[in-house]
């Protein structure tokens, strides 16, 4: 009996040695296609969730699975601190452990990045800066009225649009002027580009923190394949 208990326990740690491997395996086949899928400059973070694994490879279904990557350029922006989660993929055991081409599907994805502020800056007139003020955004700077530098400061508001971020002023404030002007105050109005982001997300919002500006996304039946 004591031979046949250690048998027992011998042959689960190897069953188990043997899932940890595969997913480990699975996860960098994955991270691969990714990066080969959408050009990222350095392969993303996986993690595929759930135990046992195995089971969900003869399954062909994987409840959840988890993307993560520093840095990723996205339409003329650059996104920091991507997480997105991927649920309802399925995919054959080629295609998870294997190099297969053919597409890979997850029913949904969800994510969030950060947009740096210097990011808004690049859109504004030279020389202005934008910073958090609470739950708003405020820019500030010089424009050229009338041939001389005019501080300027605004209230932006932030909203989401098919091109990307739109940045629209909502209270300007000129020392000495009780109202701007709509052909200088129109020159903060910009637009951040985010229409082509990693895995067909889709932005969905964005809102303001202390570091910078927090975008959510979120896509539909998403396909992507080793190129």
């Amino acid at each position: 009996m004591r031979k046949l208990l250690i048998g027992v326990i011998i042959l689960a740690v190897l069953l188990v040695a043997a899932d940890r491997i595969s997913v480990a395996v699975a996860e960098n086949q994955i991270s691969d296609r990714l990066t080969s899928a959408y050009g990222l400059a350095g392969k993303p973070g996986v993690t595929i969730a759930g135990f046992p694994f195995l089971t969900q490879v003869v399954a062909g279904d994987y409840p959840q699975i988890d993307v993560s990557a520093s840095q990723v350029s996205a339409g003329g922006a650059e996104l920091h601190d991507l997480n997105v989660r991927l649920t309802g993929v399925h995919a054959t055991v080629s295609q998870v452990l294997g190099n297969g081409s053919s597409m890979v599907t997850a029913d949904r994805a969800a994510g969030s990045a950060m947009v740096g502020f210097g990011t808004v800056d690049h859109r504004l007139p030279g020389g202005f800066r934008a910073h958090p003020d609470g739950k708003d955004l405020s820019v500030s700077g010089n424009l050229t009225i009338a041939g001389a530098l005019v501080p300027v400061s605004a209230t932006v508001a932030l909203s989401v649009s098919g091109a990307g971020i739109s940045v629209t002023p909502v209270h300007v404030s000129v020392p000495g002027v009780a109202a701007l002007p709509s052909a200088y105050s129109s020159q903060l109005r910009v637009v951040v580009p985010l229409s082509t982001l990693p895995l067909h997300l889709r932005l969905t919002s964005v809102h303001v923190t202390p570091g910078g500006l927090r975008i959510g996304a979120a896509a539909r039946h998403v396909q992507f394949a080793r190129e």
